[in-house]
């Protein structure tokens, strides 16, 4: 790592004024046929009045290193930050999709940072008013490392396409959308904690419902309404290898969330039981112990699995049920739910 200035040649290659910041982005090409991207950034003020954080500490504050030399683009007042290095220089590598990408994050860095200004600056205006001393700390990443080859297709042949080619591309983002789209389920199955709670609420969302993961620390995991708001739910989730036993303490999470709720939703306790096991040794294993039964059938709440969950979602894909008599189910039965109710 060099010292963002010294090189063969250190070209501009965006710039952009926000706020009381001037950023430039160059590229620090060295004699080894190695490269740096470095944002050198000064500030426009030369001294704010009332504040606790002048600009050019902020700078200093977030990560940037002050150049101590005469910076071509910012003179003696320059910071700078290198955010990617290349490791050879290729003819054409700026056309390349990585260092475009850099061109994005820079324009994106630039045109927030008087934002990210005033955030530090109300944080040591807190912490100054109860006495202690704001400490120093980097906000930026390690540069990214970059490798560009002849292989690498530039950006430019984008416009140079067969119509077929074009084709078959879209084609092909097409297909991987639907292969992430139905591999979210699949956490159902097998996951827990917070990627059984995305699988959740993507297969709620699914079912045409309102679906949001509640704040960390609240008695359930999961929200989730109809559109006209008519059915509300409150989803506590859990995935364990066994059976859910009274031991457990979703229990008393979902007496309390009981206890609290103000809005008459129903509480479903939403446990992916066994998940360890196939799912054809699951038929014989129970999901809910019956003491675990027997204590909260003085309630009006649902005990399903993840497995039942995934079951509703495959039949109305196969369109042997609809969204709605799934969701009017989830919303009117108590105890432990049966799915499908025939057995079958």
């Amino acid at each position: 790592m060099h010292d963002g200035h010294l090189g063969i040649e250190n070209s501009q290659k965006n710039s952009v004024k926000s706020r009381d910041f001037k950023l430039v982005l160059s590229y620090l090409k060295q004699g080894d046929g190695s490269g740096e991207f470095i944002i050198h950034a000064t500030s426009t003020a030369m001294y704010i009045g009332g504040v606790v954080l002048q600009p050019l500490d902020f700078l200093a504050n977030i990560g940037f290193t002050k150049y101590l030399g005469g910076c071509q683009f910012h003179g003696d007042r320059c910071f700078y930050r290198v955010i990617a290095t290349i490791k050879k220089s290729e003819h054409g590598f700026e056309f390349h999709e990585q260092v475009q990408s850099i061109h994005r994050g820079f324009m994106s860095f630039a045109e927030k940072i008087g934002e990210l200004y005033d955030v530090r600056q109300k944080e040591y205006s807190i912490i100054n008013e109860i006495g202690l001393k704001p400490q120093i700390r980097g906000t930026l990443p390690a540069p990214l490392e970059l490798e560009i080859t002849s292989k690498d297709v530039p950006t430019w042949v984008q416009g140079e396409k067969f119509e077929r080619l074009l084709e078959l591309e879209a084609q092909k983002d097409k297909i991987q959308n639907e292969i992430e789209f139905y591999s979210s389920f699949l956490p159902l199955l097998y996951s827990t904690g917070k990627t059984l709670e995305n699988a959740v609420v993507h297969a709620l969302r699914f079912l045409g419902l309102r679906a949001e993961k509640a704040e960390k620390g609240f008695t359930v995991d999961v929200f989730a309404e109809t559109v006209n708001e008519d059915k509300k739910f409150g989803f506590e989730i859990t995935g364990i290898n066994e059976a859910v036993k009274k031991s457990s303490n979703k229990l008393t999470q979902v007496l309390e969330f009981e206890r609290i709720k103000e809005h008459g939703e129903k509480t479903i306790l939403l446990a992916n039981t066994h998940n360890g096991s196939p799912i054809p040794e699951r038929a014989r294993l129970e999901s809910f112990t019956q003491p675990v039964v027997d204590f909260l059938s003085k309630h009006s709440i649902l005990l399903m699995t993840s497995l039942d969950l995934y079951r509703m979602i495959k039949d109305v894909l196969n369109q042997t049920c609809s969204k709605e008599s799934v969701i009017e189910r989830l919303y009117s039965e108590v105890g432990v739910f049966i799915y499908p109710v025939n057995g079958g």
